[in-house]
This record gives structure tokens, sequence and C-alpha cells, in this order.
């Protein structure tokens, strides 16, 4: 303690000799300066300082507290390394005195430049106390950040030389970087691995998949006579093959980790992920340039110029974004906006850690620990992600996406002037058809009861007469101004949110659209859509608004509102005509999913409304609204092919306002127009002369909202001619219409953003989302340049270009050095998603530059660089050490030999398939069960339920980024490999060929044949004897096994005769019952539906006749069904349904198809149902289908064999507890299972459907192909 007093008492006089040694000559300070001090400032200054914080009683930012030390003594050592504190310290010697504290270790170079000053006598130039405001300058970000960006990721590519070396054994510049790392370990390269083994090699590390027999055969021959030629076109072949973009793909997948769910709580799908996978691989196998791929991943939406697959009619650049959207997201999150900093946050990671390898997202709370990445950059980042919306996007090229689109535009004008010329024609027999009404017209005028519509009037004043007329239309026109009033009154109001997008057309600048029906404009009143098909031709006239559909409701879109502060009390109402499940609902910061405090609505009657919801709890939260077709939205999906919206008005009322409603006055303003009229002869006049001036408006453009809604009224009930048949010249122009709107395709979508507000976010001060502090600007890392992109939008397409600046070098020297970790098993740099001071340095720095400069400057191919790669003889090394190799470098890391590697989890599960000779190698389309025999890549990424298989041979979870896998050695994986169903039948698979093979016809030959197939190489002769020793004992057990089923059987026969000479006598006996008249019966239920189509489609039993649709057939007694757009539909049910039996005689097309539904009975808007399911799940297996799967489970029956050769009775018991039972020709079908209540189908709601799962129309995996001979319910 004196100790220490008097320590402090010196220091504060000034007395302490601040060197060890005399004055530091001018070297020693330079090498202080440059090497001691910056590390002192960085990592001590902080926590050791004379200038308030001094833990430890130890100051270390001037000579004197340094050689003075702390509470726990001197330091320096007198100038001996070995008793000097500093350095145990920051060697990490002294367990509980770690330093840097929390940080890593100081590197070695670091260390050694201390033990060198300490050497010297630890010369230091700082003989005074800094201020304050010193130590704030030498602590501050800006001066560690300027520090931190010596390191060497942060430092330019430096433009190197391949090396000199000695003798002829480099064939490339690869190769003398190689060779020349070897010469100070005193190392020597193996021999050039053999044939088989290089052309496995080969195979696998560039298409991932194993050379067969004969590939592998021809490449031993044609090395025998050329190695390098060999070698040189057998990386031609496989670059060419459409295999190596599943390889690569599959790599690539991993750095931005894909998934096909969101994980959580009902882990729903991402709609069309696997639509990314497929572009990755079209664009791989394209060999589409490394930057050009960057672009599209960061904004391909955005690109001015984007890469079109006109085969497909993709826009492919706009695939490239969907990684944003593999983010892990929670079922209703209470915080909505913690959701959103979590989910974003995994977002920075992935772009980061992929394309840059920095941890950017470790700098959310604080500035990063250890690189030169400040909280600000974090935020900048955040800026950028969180200024686009989620959003499943229209992906046809725009050559797709405008088919037909302007000579539609043209015709419509023309069709309006044709249809208008004819209901000129008519309007002059309206005032007689009111006055002395029949048919529709006076059906129409007797139901006219409610004021809005507007043959209300003449309702209640068409048998009025003098004064009756008189007061009764005084009644009518004091509600109409009533209306009016209050009309306007709503329209002027002030909301704490207000929209009129049908009467303020600038008030849609700021919303965000999206698709081919949203034009950016707001349609002017009368605007209509020519129906497709029927016997109509307009489907209404409408208000001013936004429409998804004028010309076609195949067209997508997406209107999306700016965001809005919700407050306490608040509701939220869209005006809204919708048809086709449409969604609209409030986004809560950027949540896509529905539940509890996230409520939806789908829309599908076509019918105006106003739609509200209470948006109070989300009071401080930034909401939008959104109404979209239905296939946009960004997870809440619906696959249906024709889908419309349209929108006027939208507002939030405040907490006690009045909320909006439909006035009177908006639908029948044209009667109310003029003065009393004298009575109703004149009051039939004005209508007609209202329904002329409208019609007129309306041919010339320039009509009102009102009067849209009053002509709308007499189109929309038929009392104008509204078929095509109206007219020649209107025939002529809807079938031209027509023709057109039937060539407009259907989107094609992928997971997506939108572009919506460019905001700048705040700091989240700890990261801490509830302490927001100032807004960080978007742009790129300071460390590289730190001027914000002043972008009007999100900054996408700044921070692409950013990325591959010249002035970054990281993102060159990333994808080089993951490539050559795939090629080569171990990165130049071995942490491929971490260049930071975390991760390792590269063991051969100027080979991993010279290889970056080179695939900037030859145009980032990653075919080119893997091409140069294989040719090297670095690649083509045996994998044993040679002499003391094992021990100098044990890792390898010199690369004086091939690195032996652990096949992959999909390698693994692709090179059993060929070997079984079970392997499907058709490319792209959708994604496969796990039983699927294609290639693994194309298995089904569920988050909750990934494969088994792939998962225990260590295949990643798709939460971040993974450039390097685990590898791991485990008993699962063992017994995976011995117990595992699929596994056991591949092996079959593969005994079954090799046994089929008639060449093969001695033991040695197949087990030789097996070792080709698997190994591509010959059995030795040591395992030629294990396998023929293995066979004999299995031969042996097989015999034994053999004998005791025979005695088995023997058994069972001799027990059977002992229960048949029991079951006679009474058989006997029941017999005699019968012949004397006491027959007995068994009940059981009866059907009430069924079809026999031998006898055509008709109900059997009843009137639930079917009709055929999508080119379903009957033909040959049976129901034909192509598995595309054919299925049965039945008229309406006359019972009500709960507990019921589904059964129908089926024959499939294709024991390979999935999801297809045999019978169904579903609610008539096909959204609610029970079916019977083909391999929807599971491959190959009948199921009990259900919506959203709630009352579906596995019955785990045998696989279905046999439905290709013959019908098989299926049928499907839902019994009235809730249990589901399948049978399968007579016999229950695996077992019996209870998941939920059985649905009840209202008499007259429900339908029975033959040939589709469920829905409306044919659509997607719904369908089955086969025939159908007999159905019942």
């Amino acid at each position: 303690m004196m100790r220490q007093i008097f320590k402090r008492a010196l220091l504060s006089l000034g007395w302490v000799t601040v060197s060890l040694t005399a004055a530091p000559t001018a070297e020693q300070v330079e090498f202080f300066e440059r090497k001691i001090r910056p590390v002192l400032a960085e990592h001590c200054y902080e926590c050791h300082n004379s200038s308030g914080k001094e833990k430890g009683g130890l100051a270390l930012d001037w000579a004197g507290g340094l050689a003075v030390g702390g509470d726990s003594g001197s330091l320096l050592g007198k100038g001996d390394p070995a008793k000097s504190l500093l350095l145990q310290v920051i060697r990490h010697e002294e367990p509980d005195m770690k330093m840097p504290k929390g940080g890593p270790k100081l590197s070695p170079e670091v260390i050694a430049d201390f033990e060198k000053w300490v050497t010297e006598g630890a010369p230091d130039p700082r003989v005074a106390k800094p201020s304050k405001e010193e130590i704030a300058k030498a602590t501050s970000w800006e001066t560690i950040r300027e520090r931190r960006k010596q390191w060497w990721s942060f430092q330019p590519i430096r433009q190197t030389a391949p090396p000199k070396v000695e003798g002829n054994w480099a064939r490339s510049d690869i190769d003398r970087f190689i060779q020349a790392g070897w010469k100070d370990a005193g190392l020597a390269p193996v021999a050039d691995a053999g044939a088989e083994a290089l052309i496995r090699r080969l195979s696998f590390s560039i298409i991932g998949l194993p050379p067969t027999p004969e590939e592998t055969a021809a490449f031993v021959k044609a090395e025998a006579l050329d190695r390098q030629g060999a070698v040189e076109a057998a990386v031609e072949q496989l670059l060419s093959s459409p295999h190596f973009g599943e390889r690569w793909a599959r790599h690539w997948m991993d750095w931005v980790r894909y998934a096909e769910s969101l994980g959580s709580e009902g882990d729903p799908g991402i709609p069309f992920a696997n639509q990314y996978r497929n572009y990755l691989i079209r664009a791989l196998n394209a060999d589409v340039s490394y930057d050009q791929l960057l672009r599209e991943h960061i904004a391909g939406d955005l690109l001015e110029q984007p890469r079109l697959n006109a085969e497909l009619g993709l826009n492919e650049s706009a695939i490239g974004p969907a990684h944003y959207r593999f983010v892990l997201q929670g079922f209703a999150p209470t915080d909505a906006l913690d959701e959103l900093v979590r989910t974003t946050e995994n977002q920075i990671d992935v772009v980061s850690k992929a394309f840059l390898g920095l941890t950017v997202s470790c700098a959310r709370c604080h500035n990063h620990k250890f690189d030169a990445i400040s909280q600000e950059d974090y935020h900048a980042f955040y800026s950028i992600m969180t200024s686009s919306r989620p959003a499943t996007i229209d992906v046809n090229t725009p050559e797709r996406r405008e088919k037909n689109k302007a000579a539609l535009a043209k015709l419509k004008p023309q069709i309006r002037q044709a249809l208008a010329d004819q209901w000129l024609k008519e309007a002059g027999e309206i005032a007689a058809k009111l006055t002395e009404p029949s048919g529709r017209w006076k059906e129409l005028i007797e139901g006219a009861k409610d004021n809005k519509n507007p043959l209300h009037a003449w309702h209640k004043l068409r048998l009025a007469k003098g004064e009756e007329f008189a007061k009764t239309w005084r009644q009518l026109a004091g509600e109409f101004a009533q209306s009016q009033k209050a009309l306007n009154e709503q329209r002027a109001r002030g909301y704490a949110q207000r929209w009129q997008l049908g009467h303020d057309a600038a008030s849609l600048g700021p919303w965000v659209l999206d698709g081919n029906g949203l034009d950016g404009s707001v349609a002017k009143p009368g605007a209509f859509r020519v129906l497709p098909g029927g016997d109509r031709v307009v489907d209404a006239i409408l208000p001013a608004g936004v429409y998804s559909h004028l010309l076609s409701d195949k067209h997508a879109g997406v209107l999306s509102s700016p965001a809005f502060k919700a407050g306490e009390g608040q509701r939220l109402y869209v005006r809204v005509v919708a048809n086709g499940n449409v969604m609209t609902r409030y986004v809560v910061q950027n949540y896509t999913r529905g539940g509890t405090v996230y409520p939806t609505t789908r829309l599908r009657d076509g019918k105006w409304r106003w739609q509200s919801w209470d948006i109070g709890y989300w009071s401080g939260d930034d909401l939008h609204l959104e109404v979209t077709t239905a296939g946009e939205q960004a997870i809440l999906f619906s696959n249906k092919a024709n889908s419309w919206f349209g929108v006027t008005d939208v507002l939030v009322t405040g907490k006690d306002q009045p909320a909006p409603k439909e006035e009177m006055a908006e639908f029948v303003q044209p009667v109310f127009a003029k003065d009393e009229p004298p009575n109703a002869k004149r009051l039939a006049k004005r209508y007609a002369a209202a329904v002329r001036q409208g019609i007129r408006a309306w041919r010339k453009g320039a009509m009102n909202d009102e009067q849209a809604q009053f002509l709308n009224y007499f189109v929309r009930e038929g009392l104008l001619s509204n078929s095509p048949d109206a007219s020649p010249e209107v025939a002529k122009l809807v079938a031209e219409y027509r023709k057109l709107e039937a060539e407009i395709p259907q989107p094609q979508r992928a997971p997506g953003v939108l572009e919506a507000e460019a905001v700048d976010r705040p700091l989240f001060v700890r990261g801490n989302h509830k302490q927001p502090a100032q807004a960080v600007p978007r742009r790129f890392l300071e460390a590289f340049n730190a001027k914000p992109f002043g972008a009007k939008n999100s900054g996408r397409v700044e921070l692409a270009e950013a990325m591959l600046h010249a002035d970054n070098p990281l993102t060159a020297r990333v994808i080089v050095n993951r490539i050559w970790h795939h090629m080569i098993g171990r990165g130049l740099v071995a942490t491929p998603d971490n260049f930071g001071k975390l991760g390792e340095k590269p063991t051969h720095p100027e080979l991993l530059d010279y290889l970056a400069g080179r695939f900037v400057a030859e145009g980032w191919s990653i075919k080119k660089l893997v091409r140069e790669i294989t040719l090297t003889r670095t690649f083509q090394l045996a994998v044993n050490p040679s002499g003391n190799a094992g021990n100098t470098d044990p890792e390898n890391r010199l690369l004086a030999r091939a690195n032996v590697r652990r096949l992959e989890a999909e390698a693994i599960r692709d090179a059993m398939l060929q070997a079984s000779g079970s392997l499907d190698r058709s490319p792209l389309g959708g994604s496969d069960n796990a039983d699927s025999n294609r290639r693994s890549l194309y298995q089904r990424v569920i988050r909750n339920r990934l494969n088994p298989f792939l998962t225990v041979m260590d295949a990643p979870v798709p939460t971040s980024t993974t450039g390097r896998r685990d590898v791991t050695n485990v008993p699962a994986q063992s017994l995976t490999m011995m117990n595992d169903p699929f596994i056991l039948s591949l092996a079959e698979r593969f005994a079954n060929r090799v046994k089929g093979d008639e060449n093969l016809k001695t033991v040695e030959a197949q087990v030789d044949a097996m070792f080709q197939m698997a190994l591509n190489r010959a059995a030795t002769p040591d395992e030629l004897k294990g396998a023929k020793a293995f066979l004999g004992d299995a031969d042996a057990q097989a015999a034994r096994a053999k004998d005791a089923l025979l005695n088995a059987n023997e058994e069972i026969r001799n027990t059977e005769a002992q229960l048949s000479a029991l079951r006679e006598p009474l058989r006997k006996q029941l017999l005699a019952k019968r012949k004397e008249g006491e027959e007995s019966t068994v009940a059981g239920p009866k059907p009430f539906a069924a079809w026999d189509f031998s006898k055509g489609t008709k109900d059997q039993l009843g009137q639930a006749h079917l009709s055929l649709e999508g080119g379903a057939k009957v033909e040959g007694g049976a129901l034909v069904l192509d598995g595309k757009r054919g299925f049965a539909r039945s008229q309406p049910l006359a019972k009500r349904l709960r507990d019921k039996t589904l059964e129908a005689w089926v024959q499939l097309s294709d024991l390979g198809q999935k999801g297809g539904g045999v019978i169904t009975v579903q609610t008539r808007d096909g959204v609610n149902f029970d079916s019977i399911v083909y391999a929807e799940k599971q491959g190959r297996h009948w199921l009990a289908g259900s919506e959203n799967h709630k009352r579906t489970d596995e019955f785990n029956g045998s696989k279905e064999k046999e439905a290709l050769e013959g019908p098989v009775h299926v049928a499907i018991v839902y019994h009235a507890d809730g249990k589901i039972t399948g049978y399968r020709n007579g016999k229950p079908y695996g077992r019996t299972f209870r998941r939920d209540a059985l649905r009840e189908y209202k008499a007259g709601d429900a339908e029975v459907m033959l040939g589709m799962r469920h829905g409306k129309g044919a659509s997607g995996d719904r369908m089955l192909a086969g025939r159908v001979f007999k159905a019942r319910v």
C-alpha cells in the first residue's frame, strides 16, 4: 500500500525517470511510433491512462507510467524479456491477466515487436503525460480505425509477379508461388496422383459427381499417353457439363443460407424460393461474370440493363435479390421492430460475410471490437436494407410483361365507342321501360328498396301522383342533400392519414407500386375492364382509382402505402374492390406473416367495401397498407391465376372520429341534379336523360365518379346491352380483344424486394431499437468510402458498385479464396467468411493477390479460375505425405501434397444414387422430397424439417453464411449409413444392378465391378478376399434363415389345420340356420353420391352430376386426367357432410407424380377440403389431404407399386370422433390417426372434385395424371 502511495507521489511530481536507458535514437523513436504506440493506443489506453482511468494502478499512455508499472509490479523486467510482465500478459502466459482483455491474442508479429522493444530497454519518447484531449484523440474511433485499416485484407491488392523457382516441377504461375513456399520449410512435393484418383478428384471438385466406370477407364487410357492433354480434355468436358452449375450453386447456397421456409412456429414456405436455386445453376453454367452476379444479388431488380433469358422469358437479374428473403422469421412477434432489426441484422451478416468476408453485423451494438468497422457502418447498411420491402415479384422479361398491352389499350376506346353507340340507341327506350316495366326491369324496380340504388327514387315515386309525388320527392331530395353534405364533410375531414387516390392523383406519388397491372397513374372515372370470356363484355364502369386489371386480370399488382406511425385508438380504412383471393392487410415493420396481432383479409367477391382494422395496438410502430393480387404476397401467397383489385381511398381515423361509409349521394346524384320533376312521367324522362348523359360522358372519357356509379348500375344489371352480340362492331372488337388477352402470359414469380421510401434510419444506442439516436446515411464502409450515397432510392445499386470498386480489395479476394477452398480443400485464407482480425491470415498472401488481380483483369470468370487451378501440378498431387512433411507441415498449409477431403453430404448421397443406377439427372424444376432420385441440391430445404441424412452428414443449418462446412465424425453417421431406409433401398438397387449384369459371371467380377462403380478403382486382393468372406457368411446366414422360415411355415400350416377343425362345425351350423331363413345381414354406410364412368358423368344416386373441365374426358370406361389441367367438378352437394367416406378406383399414369388429388370434397371456394391425395408429402404414398394439413398426417402405409399396371381401390374413412383410416384394395392402409376435429361442409356449399386436390381451377402440383373408373362418397 505504501509502495503505491509513494509511486503516485513520484508520478505527480514528475520525479520518475522516463526511460530505462539514454534518450532513444531516431531509429528507436521511429520503431516505437510505427510498431508500439499504435498498439498501446488501440488496445491499452482506454483502460490504462493517466487521465482518469487507471485500472490496476497502471498508466500506459506515457513513459513514466510504463516505467513504474502498476499494482502487479514492474512491467519491463529491466530489459530482460524473460522477466517482463508486459510480455507475459500479451503472450497469454498469465492465466488471470491475458491482454488485451476480452480480445484475441496479439499476432506473433506484434508480440515479436514488443519483445524487441523490451530487449532494447523499452525506449519511449513520451516524456510527458498526455492531456485528456490527447488521450481522447489517441483512443478515438478515427485513430483506431486508421490503425485497423493496416490489417492485410484492407490493404490494396498488390500486383505481384510469380517468383522464380528452381527446376521444372512448376507447370503454372500458381505452382511457382506454391513451390516458393517450400524452400524455407525444407519441403518437397509428393508424386502426382494416380489417374484413377485424379479423375475422381476432378469430377467431384467440378461437378460434384463421381466419374462413371467408363469415364474412368477412358481417362486412365488417355492419361497413359498424354497426362496433361488428358487432364485438359477432362476439365473442359466437366466445365461444359450442366452439372457444373449444380455443384457450384450448392456452394453458393451455403454462402447465402438458402432455405425454402421461414422456420419457427408454422414454418411457412417462402414462395418460389427454388427459382433462386435454378437461377444460380443457369448463371454458373453460363459462366456469368462474378461482378455481374454480385450486382444482381445486391440490386438485380434495379439494373438498367438486366440480364434477360429470352428462351425462358425470364429477367434473370431480378431473381438475384431473392437471398434477402431467406431470413428466419418468428411467429407473430409482439415487438415487430425488434423482429425487423433481427432479420435485417441477418441480411447484413450474410451480405457482408458472403461477399466481403467481414462480420459487419458484429458492429450492431458498438464499433467492431477488432476490425475497421464502425457502428455507423452497420447502421448505414441497415438503412439500405430497410429501404426495401419484401414481396413476391414477377420476373418475366419486359417483353412478356408488356405482351399485347399496347394493342389492348388501343382496342378499349374502340370497344367503348361501339358499346356507347349501341347504348345510346337503347337509351331512348328507358322512359318507356320504366313506366311499363316487365321482366328484368320490373324485378329490379320492385327490389330497389335501398336508397343507394339508382332506381330507388323510381321505386318510391312510380305510382305517386300530385301532392303525394311532391311530398315523396322532397323527402328523397332531403335524404340526398343530407347524404351529399355528409359525403362532402367526409372528403374534407382531416384524418391522421389520408390518401384520396381517386380525387388526388398526386397522392399516389410516394406509394410503392409493382406489377404490370399498375402503371403509376390513377384511372379516370369510367375506367372499365373487358371481360376475357363469357356473355358479358364490360365488368363494371368504375370510379376514379388505382386498378390492377384494366387490361387483364392476369396482370399482377402490388399497391403499398407510404409508412406511417400508428397511434392509440386509430383505425385504418381502405375503400377497395377485389376478386380472386386478393390480399389486403396492414404491414407492421415489414413483417411478412399473419397471425394473432397481424390480421389479414382475403377478398374474392368483387364488391366495393370499406375494409378496416384497429391499429391502436401498434401505437408508435411504422405501418403501411398493402393490397396485392393473389400471387404477390411475400409469404401469404395464394396460387390464384386470375386476381384483381381497385382502390379509391385510404385513411386513418383518430380516436372518436366517425368511420367513413358509402353514401347515397355517390350512386344517385344524376337523378337529383336538377329541380323537382312535376310527375312520374317527367321523372322517367330524367332517368333516360341521365343515362344518355352518362353514356356520352363515358364515350368521351370525361365523366365524373357519380356518373360512373350511376351508369355502372344499368350496365351491371343488364339494363343496357352488354353482350358481344350487342352489335356486329362490338362482336368483332371483343373477339379481337379476347384473342390478344388470352395470349398474355401468367407471371413467373420469385422471392424479392421492392424499393420503398429511402430512409436514413437512426443509430440504435448499444443496439437497442428502443434507444434511437442520430440518423445514419446510406453508404459503404467508411474504411473505404464514407461518402453518403445521396440516392433517392434504397442505395442498393450504389452499394453494389461500391463493393465492386477498385478501392475495395475485399470482394475479389473473398471470391478467389472461396473457389480455392472448394478446389483445394482449404482456402488460402482458412476462414473464408472472415478476413478480419479474428480470421486467419493467408498462407500465401502474394498468390491470393495475384489470383485476385488476375480474376478481375480477366473478366471475373469463375470457370476460368476453376480451369486454371485444376491444370496445376498443385491440384494434381497425391495425398500421402513424403518424408517428414507430415510433421513439418501437419495441416498441409504449404500444399506439398493434396488434402484428404471428406465428401459433402450432397456428394455422398449423389454418389450412392449413381452407383445404384438410380440417379435422375433431370435439371432445374421444383424441389423434391427426401426419397427423390434427383441430385441432392434439389431437396426441399424446410427449416423445421431438414433432410435428416444430409444434416447428419454435416449439411449446414441455413441460418447464416457457411463458407467452410463442419467436418464431424460421429456415431450417427455410421448408424445412418447402416439403417436409413433410403440408404438401404439404394444398397438393394446397387446389388440388383450388379446381379442383373449378365457379363459379371463370377463373384470376383461382381465385387470388382462394385468397386469400380462406387470408388472408381479395382478392388485390392485383400478387399476381394474380405468381400468373398462376407458373402460366404451372408449365404450361410441366409440358409439358416431359410430353414427357420420353412419350419415356421410348417408350424403355421399345422396351426391353420387345427383352427379349421374348430371352425368347420360352426360354419356348417351357420349355413344350416341360413337355409332355415334366419339370414343375418351386415349393415354399413351407404353412398349418397356415386359415379361409374362406364356409364358417363352422371351421379348414379343423386344430382351431383359432373362437368368436365380443362380437357378431362371420359374414354374407355374411365375419367381420363392429364395431370396438367383436366379435372371434373360436381354440382353442389345437397347433403351436409362431416363424417364420411371417400373412395375411388384409380390407375396412375406415373408413380413418380406428386400431390394430385383423386377425389375431393371441398367448399365451393376451393379453400377448405378433404381429399384422397397421392404422394404430396411422401413419394408413392397415399394421404388424407386437407387445407394447411389440418387433418393430415402420414398413414405410414406401404409404397404404391401397382397402380401403374391397373386400378387400385383407395378409400379414406373420416370417423365421427375425428379419427381417419385409410384402406387400399379392401385392407387397412397403415395406421389410423387423429389430428383435428372434422370439418363440416354445409349443404349447397360443397362440391366433389375428381383429379384435383382442391381449388377453383387447374393449378401447379394439385393435378392428378391417371384414370378414375369409379368413385363414391
